[in-house]
């Protein structure tokens, strides 16, 4: 084999490797918009949705929900007041969490849903966020949170 051919062997060599790698890239790139189309983007670059803040629970609870614990459901009515049970000014952004069933959950109609958990988390869901905006928002609550809405919805007295 003379240095010439040897040299031709390397460049055709070197070409082949250029064009897989930008096959390759353009294939991922390909794989990464078609999983972003189909499920939007990771929820790292979603924005936050500032309709599932602690103020906007608790006026949520102002306006009425569904509220079910215990194998026991019950509508609230705007009359019961049991908004500022829920200390909203009190909670804490927390991290997601993988939880069981909620000791409390509230419904607001179909969209939102926020669950209590006796030792202080909450999860408060929105059903129809779009795909750029987080349909969870996950917080730390007082312990004490739970306890007063289940009092205070089995008595069936207001706050």
């Amino acid at each position: 084999m003379t240095q010439e051919y040897a040299n031709k062997l390397v460049r055709r060599n070197f070409i082949a490797l250029t064009l897989t790698l930008l096959f390759m890239a353009l294939l991922t790139a390909g794989a990464v918009g078609m999983w972003w189309g189909a499920f939007g983007p990771p929820d790292f670059l979603r924005k936050d949705n500032t309709l599932l803040t602690p103020q906007a629970a608790e006026l949520r609870l102002e306006n009425g929900a569904t509220a079910s614990w215990d194998a026991t459901t019950r509508t609230i009515s705007k009359d019961d007041h049991l908004g500022a049970l829920l200390q909203a000014n009190r909670w804490t952004a927390a991290s997601a969490f993988q939880a069981g069933e909620a000791d409390l959950t509230f419904r607001f109609g179909e969209r939102y849903k926020l669950s209590l958990w006796a030792d202080g988390r909450a999860a408060f869901y929105d059903r129809y966020t779009n795909r750029t905006t987080k349909s969870h928002a996950y917080y730390l609550i007082p312990n004490e949170v739970v306890s007063q809405l289940t009092a205070a919805l089995a008595a069936g007295t207001t706050a």
